[in-house]
């Protein structure tokens, strides 16, 4: 992590969130319901990402395809891309232009091509029962 966004966490936790405290109850509620947003969001933003773009791209081609999940929590999106770049299959950088930019690593395209011929397979297998479910009748 940047020097500069280490001395921000530490100012914010004495500071902003000093006063903040979670009962265990409340902790897991939120662990789950984030669990349960990244589960659902990690294969669409990593298909998403075979070119680079930066959060705000993502929140609208996501808002663009129906995702409720993210709507008044748009920066999900953002705890989920940290998430997939500290497991390597996402690396982001900033532009000169001010925007931070996301993109796939080769791990990370691996992923999505693994996933796509898992689900290729998978379609293949049901259409092959299928055939013989009629085939049987």
């Amino acid at each position: 992590m940047d020097e500069r966004l280490k001395r921000l966490k530490k100012a914010m936790k004495n500071n902003t969130f000093q006063h903040v405290r979670f009962k265990e109850v409340q902790r897991e509620k939120i662990n789950e319901s984030i669990e349960h947003i990244h589960t659902d969001l990690t294969p669409l933003i990593l298909t998403l990402l075979t070119q680079r773009k930066t959060g705000s791209d993502l929140t609208l081609l996501l808002h663009a395809r129906g995702i409720k999940s993210i709507v008044n929590n748009e920066g999900i999106i953002y705890t989920h891309l940290h998430t997939q770049e500290h497991l390597g299959y996402v690396k982001s950088y900033w532009e000169e232009d001010g925007e931070k930019y996301y993109e796939l690593t080769n791990k990370g395209l691996n992923l999505i091509q693994n996933e796509q011929l898992e689900l290729k397979n998978r379609y293949s297998l049901k259409d092959l029962f299928q055939e013989l479910n009629i085939n049987e009748n």
